[in-house]
């Protein structure tokens, strides 16, 4: 048998085969001692087509395995094994499921036996199998892991199928760069209709140097629908004082280091995680995921465990989501549309495109 190693966002993975295929996959993530066999030989390219589809698979960039595997087990076994291996990406059975699906329906037990004894998880996809309660239940590499794969699937099935239904979105409105960063402060706690009021009430003089040198009393009666607008009006002051650094320059402002730039962003009065993030992606073009009610909303009621800190959150969808600023321009784009057409307060559930996946935690 040969074997290989390597780094995976979830920690080491090790894949063991031979010329009929892999047999076993192993994930050395400290939650059981992992141990290579002296019968085993290194390979440097036996695994390379595996290696690069499993690591395509953690970027969210693959929903399906074309490997040739020759697991071992037991015919009964490998039956189980193969009924796992037809759950669609991004979606949950019940040990109840597969033994329906294998012709035997009071062997539930047997098949959740067959499942903790799958020797090779991820590409043979155990973690897709939960309690008939809806439960998270036993992993040989811990709930955790569990978890984190069934996130990265759910987050990336839920774009997809959101893709497929509105097709390709732009969103910030806006007619310049420093417009949409102001946009941004003022849809804080507000809908976009007063956002919208507020940006007509410039009377086209909307810009940087503008507001530097307009007084405060006046620049709030501007932005007056958009609520808030007297501490509003002191964020698009500290927020313009901020852009006064790179000479109201945008693409001086984007040559900087994107962290950098968060942290600078943040530091700005009245200006938190969401604001940032979304200046950050519409206007400096850098890769943040932009957390608001509506993505709070929507993936809580699709079945995520939405965490209550922002930032937690954040690191959550950049984990299932590659860093790509067009990605996340686009992702946010379809949460807006579908929050808006959809998935409001009171939800519109019939003919909605999420309804094969969600949970519908109102």
């Amino acid at each position: 048998m040969n074997y290989e190693n390597f780094e995976t966002p979830i920690g080491k993975i090790i894949l063991i085969g031979d010329k009929n295929g892999i047999s076993q996959l192993l994930v050395d993530n400290k939650s059981k001692e992992i141990l290579i066999s002296n019968d085993w030989v290194k390979s440097e390219n036996q695994f390379a087509e595996a290696k690069a589809q499993l690591l395509e698979y953690f970027q969210g960039k693959r929903t399906r395995f074309d490997l040739k595997l020759n697991p071992k087990g037991t015919d009964f076994q490998k039956k189980v094994w193969t009924e796992l291996s037809k759950i669609p990406y991004g979606e949950l059975k019940s040990y109840k499921d597969i033994a329906m699906a294998t012709g035997n329906p009071k062997a539930a037990r047997a098949i959740g036996m067959a499942n903790n004894k799958n020797p090779i998880p991820i590409i043979v996809p155990c973690h897709r199998v939960i309690g008939a309660n809806k439960k998270l239940v036993g992993y040989a590499y811990g709930l955790e892991l569990k978890k984190r794969l069934l996130n990265l699937e759910l987050i990336n099935h839920t774009f997809e199928i959101l893709k497929a239904h509105y097709g390709k979105l732009n969103w910030w409105p806006a007619d310049s760069d420093f417009e949409m960063m102001v946009g941004a402060i003022l849809t804080q706690n507000t809908n976009w209709k007063n956002v919208e009021k507020a940006l007509s009430n410039f009377n086209g003089n909307l810009s940087p140097e503008y507001i530097e040198d307009v007084a405060p009393d006046e620049l709030a009666e501007i932005i007056r629908p958009s609520g808030y607008h007297n501490q509003k009006a002191l964020k698009l002051k500290s927020l313009t004082k901020w852009f006064k650094k790179y000479d109201y320059n945008i693409s001086e402002a984007k040559k900087q280091d994107a962290d950098l730039l968060r942290e600078e962003l943040l530091n700005i009065n009245g200006i938190g995680g969401e604001t940032a993030d979304s200046i950050l992606v519409y206007a400096l073009e850098k890769p943040f995921f932009v957390i608001d009610a509506y993505t709070r909303r929507i993936f809580h009621r699709v079945g995520i465990e939405v965490p209550d800190k922002y930032e937690d959150y954040r690191l959550l969808m950049e984990d299932a989501i590659p860093k790509n600023t067009k990605v996340y321009n686009l992702n946010h784009a379809l949460v807006v549309e579908h929050a808006k057409a959809f998935c409001q307060k009171k939800p519109l559930c019939d003919n909605c495109p999420l309804q094969v996946i969600c949970s519908k935690r109102i």
